[in-house]
């Protein structure tokens, strides 16, 4: 069982999407998972075989759990593989003697509960009790609408029942994660804060010129988050000690260094917030930037991320969009080292040439983690992120 964040401590298993016997590729789903962040597929490291499955399907699991085990092509079966009749206890039928021992304890096997994976994750935001929907309907599936309306109903009665404590509302899930994921972070973090203002009409001009081939290639506009995201990208390869993660061995403290350039985006969902990976991005053109974030951001709100998207990442950036504040600071994600915030475009008086000018641009706002870096080295990362947004060179065409 993978870990995919820092205070993720269980994750269920949702559904098996091969059974003990079958042949796997590598890079092909194995098993969905549902975390307090979002069902997510497992894919097979390597060419195999699926030897036993140990994590059945419902089970809440301790990360570092031992979900199945595989077999590469063309080694024997193992012992275990070869004295078990049945493929895992995760996918076979119950034996008679388990029946027997039902039967003579009077306790009849808990029924297994008919739902799409899109019924048990707005279940689990909710709060909903989908046993209590399958007595109600025991031979129906239960759908994502059937959750709703349950959940409808039971807030018109807790409305309607409404008492001195009526106000108290328990978090979701992805609240829940989101409080224990800051609380850890200011707890633990020793953060300092620079930040700069950047005037953006390289950026305005070089996207009003890439949009239509942008769009023809992968069918979307870029927005102003794909250059920055190709400015971060460029300006971390030449600064690669903001990479470094923070790393307990055994007593040990050191630092984990970084051989790529992967970026957390932070994507803004109805009740919290997710920060899909987007990966290897040293090099890559604002075409593959703006193709790669538009897809994870439409995953992240689909709720429907992949296992790489969840996987740890030393840096984030962060931009608030075209309302909100003009300038805020944002929180270091447990396990990272930076994150990078970026209020709303605003014009600004400046000096230029002698005299003075009306621009338009941002504030960057730069949180570190300080056990790890020291404030030269973020004011040298800010500087050369702050000149490769002003003065580029940004592709013309």
């Amino acid at each position: 069982m993978p870990k995919l964040s820092a205070t993720m401590e269980t994750v269920k298993v949702l559904r098996w999407l091969k059974q003990a016997g079958d042949k796997v590729a590598m890079g092909e789903p194995l098993v969905e998972l549902e975390t307090d962040k979002a069902t997510m597929e497992v894919e097979s490291p390597v060419d195999a075989t699926l030897a036993e499955v140990l994590g059945a399907e419902g089970d809440d699991l301790p990360v570092g759990a031992v979900l199945a085990r595989l077999r590469l092509l063309g080694e024997a079966p193992s012992a275990s593989e070869t004295q078990s009749t049945a493929p895992s206890a995760a996918v076979a039928p119950p034996s008679k003697s388990a029946s027997s021992a039902s039967e003579s304890s009077g306790e009849a096997p808990a029924p297994r509960i008919l739902a799409s994976p899109l019924a048990r994750r707005l279940a689990k935001m909710n709060g909903a009790d989908l046993a209590h929907l399958a007595a109600a309907s025991p031979f129906r599936r239960i759908r994502g609408r059937d959750v709703m309306a349950a959940v409808e109903e039971r807030d018109a009665k807790q409305k309607h029942a409404a008492s001195s404590s009526a106000d108290f509302e328990p978090f979701s899930s992805v609240r829940r994660q989101i409080a224990e994921a800051v609380t850890l972070s200011r707890k633990t973090i020793p953060s300092f804060v620079i930040d700069r203002w950047v005037e953006t009409a390289a950026i305005d001009q070089a996207r009003r010129a890439l949009t239509r081939r942008i769009e023809q290639s992968t069918g979307g506009k870029p927005t102003l988050t794909d250059f920055l995201l190709f400015a971060l990208a460029q300006s971390l390869s030449a600064h690669p000690g903001i990479l470094d993660r923070w790393h307990e061995d055994n007593g040990r403290v050191g630092r984990m260094r970084a051989s790529s350039v992967h970026i957390g985006i932070v994507v803004a969902l109805s009740d919290g917030v997710m920060i899909p990976a987007l990966r290897d991005l040293a090099g890559k053109s604002i075409d593959d930037i703006s193709q790669a974030r538009r897809e994870a951001v439409g995953r992240a709100r689909l709720g429907r991320l992949l296992q790489a998207d969840l996987e740890p990442v030393s840096f984030s950036l962060s931009n608030i969009g075209g309302s909100g504040a003009d300038r805020f600071e944002a929180i270091i994600y447990p396990g990272q080292s930076g994150i990078l915030a970026v209020g709303r475009k605003h014009e600004r008086v400046i000096a230029r040439a002698g005299g003075i000018a009306v621009a338009k641009g941002v504030n960057l706002t730069l949180s570190l983690d300080h056990r790890l870096i020291d404030g030269i080295l973020g004011a040298q990362f800010i500087e050369t992120l702050a000149e490769r947004i002003e003065r580029g060179p940004w592709p013309a065409s």
